[in-house]
């Protein structure tokens, strides 16, 4: 692989907000190809820890392959962290990192099938080893399903043009390429097919990897794992993954009114504190260098006692 596997987005960023405590216990949730992960390493001492996990198995022979033997990496999925991490280390960790959203490397990889720019397999799951493929999901779904499910984790205004245009191509032969889906896509919405298809690749990928659902399992496990001061650093791009990530660490640092006071009960104090407001967003040079980092946003919490 002679490209970098992924440019690490507000690298300098996540470092200074992440590690409080050189000699802590610190894990990256989204390894990718360890880029995150290499900047964290050289801000730590000799006594501290860092883990990675991913559920790429692609992503985790890239960090293998750049990283320390010291640090352990697995080939799991959010919802399994906290059962491994914490048989590995109990709660004691200081920070941890949740990059979400897509690689440059699965973007690049027309084997892959995450980007409608090449034409390759319409698969767009994580891990290929479980799973329907965007081509098995497409196959099944009703017209009136695929409406919504574009209209919903796409947030596109064209959903029901879309959806009536694969639903028609399919019943004339199976969509299972990026490329046959692009040019449906094309025909259908010429006027908005520059945004309407990044849109309904990521509704798909979305639903195939079942995102929304792992990133709340993520966001719990990750919580409860941290030691007192410890810090969670997230980076989402879109507002379907940032508007979950900012209601989790609202509701800690915030936590909801007694109802009938209307005053934040003894039960329920507050949980944690934001170090810094967010979103902190990518610098005007790293925008220049790095243009997928430009819909980034930065958010952190960090645990009270």
């Amino acid at each position: 692989m002679t490209a970098p596997y992924h440019i690490p987005v507000m690298g300098p960023e996540v470092v200074q907000w992440l590690v409080t405590d050189p000699q802590g216990v610190y894990a990256d949730f989204t390894v990718g190809g360890g880029g995150h992960s290499r900047l964290i390493l050289d801000q730590l001492g000799e006594d501290g820890l860092l883990c990675g996990i991913d559920r790429d198995s692609d992503a985790v022979a890239a960090a293998r392959a750049v990283l320390p033997n010291r640090i352990k990496l697995w080939n799991i999925r959010f919802s399994a962290a906290q059962s491994k991490l914490e048989n590995e280390f109990g709660a004691t960790f200081s920070g941890i990192l949740m990059d979400l959203g897509v690689s440059s490397y699965q973007l690049d990889e027309a084997a892959r099938g995450f980007s409608y720019r090449g034409d390759g397999p319409l698969d767009l799951r994580m891990d290929r080893e479980s799973g329907e493929t965007a081509a098995e999901l497409l196959a099944r779904l009703s017209e009136a399903e695929l409406r919504n499910l574009i209209g919903r984790l796409g947030e596109e205004s064209q959903a029901p043009r879309i959806a009536k245009a694969i639903h028609n191509a399919k019943a004339i032969e199976p969509i299972t390429t990026t490329g046959k889906l692009a040019e449906i896509i094309r025909r259908s919405v010429p006027a908005t097919c520059v945004k309407s298809l990044p849109r309904v690749f990521q509704a798909l990928r979305m639903a195939v990897n079942h995102e929304l659902d792992e990133l709340k399992l993520g966001l719990e496990s990750a919580w409860a794992l941290l030691r007192p001061t410890g810090r969670l650093v997230v980076l989402s791009y879109h507002s379907l993954e940032d508007r979950p990530v900012k209601q989790f660490m609202q509701a800690l640092v915030h936590p909801p009114l007694d109802p009938l006071t209307g005053i934040i009960t003894p039960a329920q104090p507050p949980r944690a504190r934001y170090p810094v407001r967010g979103p902190l967003l990518p610098s005007a040079s790293e925008l220049k260098a790095n243009p997928r980092s430009r819909s980034a946003k930065l958010r952190v919490i960090e645990k009270l006692s």
